[in-house]
């Protein structure tokens, strides 16, 4: 009997989930994996493959992307028809080989989250039985089927905007059961745990890391719910520090991903005392600024611009200096930090400032300098031109979905209830220094698309929208 098609838009964020999160189940995994799907005329097609970057099956690439979108060989691929057809996980027999490789296939089917429990996805797992009894051993096939178990969980539950993070380079892996014993580890997480506290290898499994880090220094960093990660932690005992991610992945395991970051850490140090350094010679000049200012009072304006950029330079180097993670910054609230400074600096009485950020938005911190120096000129250009009748300033900055497949773009919206622009306004064209850094800035280094207009309601409307710059792992 030939199942009913699934609403295709439920069948596309469903598919879109699983894309997603199968990188991480083959890398843990150490295995290929296929993706089909049922698709909206009911024929049943390779969707996607993932390829483990460690010894991937599939030697040639090239030749399997080819497969991508062809219908499903029943003949040739028996279990992945079988799952379709009854709904039921399919372990293949040993026997199967692929490129002189002995292997073994598990099919595992996906099915709405409703009364149909129609199966629109199968995922094919194909494993080196040699490579995977090296790895995981005899823990592989619970550890795959939890992890099948848990994308199924959350499909049902609604939770498909919760995705798994990437398995890094040089990152240890050791499998929790829960409350807290762990039943696998690495190699390489036995090398760096066992550098971290003299522990040797026999001595991990069946034991919680709450017994194994007794008498080290341990710090949260927080975590990230999005990537279903529980904690971040870092660990620290004499010179060795590393950073531990536990990632949820259903009620009876949990993965913790660990990496050295000792040597991170010493330029981590380093580069914060060469921030404080900076920030303090910025504000160096911006004194020198302030005492030339009083001796010509008649260019005061142009020595209060050039005052109030290099403060939220300073501003942004101040943040690094005392920052948990100096590869990113908090945008939101350093952009609190600069919209009060420039306010006051203006020394505007009267005026209705709303500032609306209603999460954390973390960009990398090399874009914060530039994206600081926008928001002080477009700040700037609502107190300095709005005109008498200003009387409030409204800034929004929130994230959305990206162009780009999971990522996310920085929307920073600055409003006034001023006297707008003036008819024929082109920003492009215009000669002052403030447009030109927005031109430079904003378009030319952070790839931003501004947007200008005027409000109905009167006053001015600059929107920008900063592509894939907001960090999501």
């Amino acid at each position: 009997m030939t199942p009913s098609i699934a609403k295709q838009e439920e069948l596309d964020r469903l598919v879109a989930y699983l894309d997603v999160n199968l990188g991480f189940i083959t890398e843990l995994l150490q295995a290929d994996i296929r993706l089909f799907i049922r698709q909206a005329d009911g024929k049943i097609a390779l969707y996607n493959y993932y390829q483990s970057n460690r010894d991937s099956l599939y030697m040639d690439a090239h030749n399997l992307d080819k497969t991508k979108g062809k219908t499903l060989d029943a003949h040739k691929d028996i279990f992945v028809h079988k799952a379709f057809e009854h709904g039921r996980p399919v372990i293949g027999q040993y026997g199967l080989v692929i490129n002189n490789r002995p292997i073994q296939e598990f099919a595992y089917p996906i099915v709405m989250p409703d009364d149909s429990k129609e199966v629109v996805a199968v995922i094919a797992v194909e494993r080196d039985i040699y490579l995977t009894r090296a790895s995981l051993g005899q823990h592989w096939d619970s550890i795959a089927d939890n992890l099948v178990r848990s994308l199924q969980e959350r499909i049902n539950t609604k939770q498909t905007q919760v995705r798994f993070p990437l398995i890094s380079l040089g990152e240890g892996v050791i499998i929790v059961r829960k409350p807290s014993n762990i039943f696998f580890i690495s190699p390489f997480a036995i090398h760096l745990l066992s550098e971290l506290g003299g522990h040797h290898s026999n001595q991990f499994v069946g034991r919680s890391l709450d017994e194994l880090f007794a008498g080290c220094l341990r710090k949260s960093r927080g975590k990230n719910p999005r990537a279903a990660i529980a904690q971040i932690e870092e660990v620290s005992l004499a010179r060795r520090t590393v950073v531990l991610r536990y990632i949820d992945i259903n009620a009876e395991i949990s993965v913790v991903l660990i990496k050295d970051i000792s040597e991170i850490k010493i330029k981590d140090t380093l580069l914060r005392e060469i921030h404080h350094r900076v920030k303090n010679n910025i504000q160096t000049v911006s004194s020198l600024l302030r005492m030339q200012s009083r001796r010509y009072p008649e260019l005061k304006e142009a020595f209060n611009e050039a005052i109030s950029r290099t403060s939220s330079i300073s501003l942004v180097h101040e943040t690094l200096s005392t920052a948990e993670d100096i590869e990113q910054v908090d945008f939101g609230s350093l952009a609190g930090t600069i919209i009060r400074e420039v306010v006051a600096s203006f020394g505007v009485q009267d005026l209705k400032l709303n500032f609306h950020c209603p999460e954390k938005v973390f960009i990398i911190s090399e874009k914060a300098t530039n994206l600081a120096l926008v928001l002080n000129e477009l700040l700037s250009n609502s107190l300095e031109h709005a005109g008498s009748s200003l009387g409030e300033i409204n800034i929004n900055l929130y994230a959305e979905p990206g162009k780009l497949p999971h990522t996310q773009d920085l929307l920073l919206v600055v409003e006034d209830n001023g006297k707008g622009f003036p008819e024929g306004f082109d920003y492009k064209t215009n000669s002052g220094l403030g447009w030109e850094i927005v031109r430079n800035l904003a378009e030319d280094s952070l790839g931003a698309e501004v947007t200008l207009e005027n409000r109905k309601s009167g006053g001015a409307r600059v929107k920008l929208r900063l592509p894939s710059i907001i960090l999501t792992n």
